[in-house]
């Protein structure tokens, strides 16, 4: 299974979290935790005490060498569970939002299968010009289409869709008992990937062939300006 991200709570310790100055303080704390992450990752990424995987930011090793490791990033991390206090806790265990680019670590990992899938990033839009301020320009024929499709229908909304090959690796665990674990579904190129190898693991690498992404449900786009393929939202 996938995994969404923690939610972002402001932390306890900022005065009055829910007003105006409170969210703005909170925003200014959370960017200078961003900037802490990028300058230590420049210095401790790829890790020097790991072995990488293929030609993936993918570092695997036993469970001593993950634990060095993963304490070198515990103060970011704790840092991190500040302003996303749900991290990796029950009952999802959802991951730290792979914006601070923190690598993710998994233990007791039996197996990797990694996969390139067909997919698109999906944005909405309730106004043209929202629209191209994201995605770019059009010509004047597709302005007037899409402007069209909002005016004749207060409750309309336009949909934009972009195509990409998405990198995932489906992660294998064991539980205590020694029983395998259903997959988790990982992105992790953005963060990076740390594995506690157990004995015995293997690799399966399935990204020549990419799997077929499903049937789009939209076709005939309003627009099309070769990166994003404007729709009528259904």
């Amino acid at each position: 299974m996938s995994r969404r991200s923690a939610p972002f709570v402001a932390p306890d310790y900022i005065d009055d979290p829910a007003s105006k100055d409170g969210k703005k303080h909170a925003k200014v704390l959370l960017s200078t935790l961003q900037e802490d992450i990028a300058n230590f990752r420049n210095e401790q990424f790829p890790p020097d005490i790991l072995r990488q995987i293929r030609d993936m930011p993918i570092y695997e090793g036993n469970l001593a060498e993950v634990q060095t490791y993963q304490q070198r990033w515990q103060n970011l991390l704790e840092r991190a569970k500040d302003f996303y206090p749900a991290a990796n806790m029950p009952p999802d265990y959802l991951p730290l939002p792979a914006s601070l680019e923190i690598p993710q670590f998994i233990y007791h990992v039996q197996r990797l299968h990694l996969t390139k899938t067909r997919a698109k990033e999906s944005k909405s839009f309730g106004s043209v010009g929202a629209l191209t301020d994201k995605c770019g320009q059009y010509t004047d024929d597709e302005i007037e289409r899409m402007t069209a499709v909002l005016e004749n229908d207060e409750e309309a909304r336009l949909v934009a869709h972009r195509e990409f090959i998405d990198l995932r690796a489906y992660v294998f665990c064991r539980d205590s008992k020694g029983e395998m674990l259903e997959p988790e579904r990982v992105r992790f190129y953005r963060t990076g990937l740390i594995v506690h190898a157990l004995p015995d693991f293997k690799i399966v690498d399935s990204r020549q062939t990419p799997r077929k992404r499903r049937n789009d449900a939209y076709n005939n786009p309003l627009a099309d300006n070769g990166v994003w393929k404007i729709y009528r939202k259904k």
